[in-house]
């Protein structure tokens, strides 16, 4: 589920997100979470969130400002490039390494978007243009 949370759907999320796992809607339906079946929720705040709420959620917060998302990833895709001799795998390390962090900073300040676009995607489509030319 995407968005912001809502004070009046959250709190009846609240049975769903403890050991009785089952969902009551408006309608007195009830709804079963099964054993295989999880809830994801992706919002920008817990500012509606009672301690119920927050007590019953694992939270994980990603940051996508301080480099760690595109670093992992690179560090990753690298890894699993078998096919890539060990020199070249090191080679797109460096130049990662010493290229991307001064070119981010570059866009932030000069570049203005059009559609506002994060840096492990960008980080992915550098990946994919590299895959289409050493493949």
């Amino acid at each position: 589920m995407d968005g912001d949370l809502d004070a009046n759907w959250i709190e009846s999320m609240n049975s769903v997100m403890d050991d009785n796992k089952i969902l009551t809607l408006a309608s007195n339906e009830r709804i079963v979470l099964k054993a295989h079946m999880r809830m994801l929720y992706e919002i920008r705040d817990l500012r509606f969130a009672s301690p119920a709420t927050v007590s019953r959620a694992g939270i994980l917060f990603i940051s996508d400002t301080s480099g760690y998302q595109w670093k992992s990833y690179i560090k990753s895709w690298i890894k699993f490039k078998g096919k890539y001799v060990e020199e070249l795998k090191i080679s797109l390390q460096q130049l990662f390494d010493k290229y991307l962090p001064d070119s981010f900073l570059h866009m932030k300040k000069y570049f203005k978007y059009l559609v506002p676009t994060v840096e492990i995607s960008i980080v992915m489509s550098i990946c994919r243009l590299i895959e289409s030319i050493v493949d």
